[in-house]
């Protein structure tokens, strides 16, 4: 049940992209680890997803130099990546190693890449309502090439890629390329992801109505303040239903 106050009077659905929209591929990442040298399971993997969420709130992610940490995007995804193979038991010394391994397989086809069933009919039933979509991610400028290999481009109506706009969640600014843009007030926007310390901190800091996408339980006894959802098909399907009336 998505609660009412939650989509009321919603104009501007803003949605980020990783474990929202496309959904990690534990499963290839598990492949790459263990061309790095440590045997991993996909299963051990989605723990660890959820460990490295919970350090990112402190400024505890694993941070190693590697050969292409320079590029849009690249620190943030570092981090993350070397911090869920780093709790899945790779040596640190092994790490600049596995991201120097991933980040061309992760540039040639994202490693976030799996579509929830049935992600363009709810998109697009909504925004027949009027509601417009935007993705606002903290990304590598890589979102729009890959949507329109996953097919799911056209679903959208903006794209905020923050390794082309510069500006990163939680940084409020970031929401404003998609409110301005369609000159939506924030209290007429709602933000889902799955990242407390960037999708929940920066709505929060924009103004904007947000909740957390967990189909992992990683958030598990903490925040219990953050609404939850079950995904962006839900909530979308619930928007255009109250739209319609």
């Amino acid at each position: 049940m998505i609660p009412t106050e939650l989509i009321e009077g919603v104009e501007l659905l803003c949605l980020d992209a990783g474990n929202t929209v496309i959904f990690l591929d534990h499963a290839r990442l598990a492949e790459l680890v263990k061309r790095s040298g440590h045997d991993v399971v996909a299963d051990v993997l989605v723990k660890t997803e959820g460990e490295a969420k919970a350090l990112a709130e402190s400024g505890g992610l694993v941070d190693v130099p590697w050969t292409h940490r320079h590029l849009p995007g690249a620190v943030a995804w570092g981090k993350m990546v070397g911090t869920i193979a780093s709790r899945a038991g790779l040596d640190a010394a092994r790490i600049p190693a596995l991201l120097d391994v991933a980040w061309p397989e992760h540039a040639a086809k994202n490693l976030w890449c799996k579509v929830p069933t049935g992600l363009g009919p709810a998109l697009d039933a909504v925004r027949a309502q009027g509601v417009k979509v935007a993705i606002i991610s903290n990304s590598e400028g890589m979102l729009e090439r890959l949507f329109t290999d996953l097919g799911i481009l056209q679903h959208f109506d903006l794209v905020v890629d923050s390794g082309l706009v510069g500006v990163e969640k939680p940084d409020p600014r970031i929401f404003r390329f998609a409110l301005e843009r369609f000159a939506v007030s924030a209290d007429r926007a709602l933000h889902l992801g799955d990242v407390f310390a960037t999708d929940v901190l920066g709505a929060r800091a924009a103004g904007i109505r947000h909740a957390l996408i967990d189909p992992y339980g990683h958030y598990a006894g903490r925040h219990a303040d953050v609404p939850r959802v079950p995904g962006v098909v839900e909530v979308a399907r619930a928007i255009e239903a109250a739209r319609r009336g």
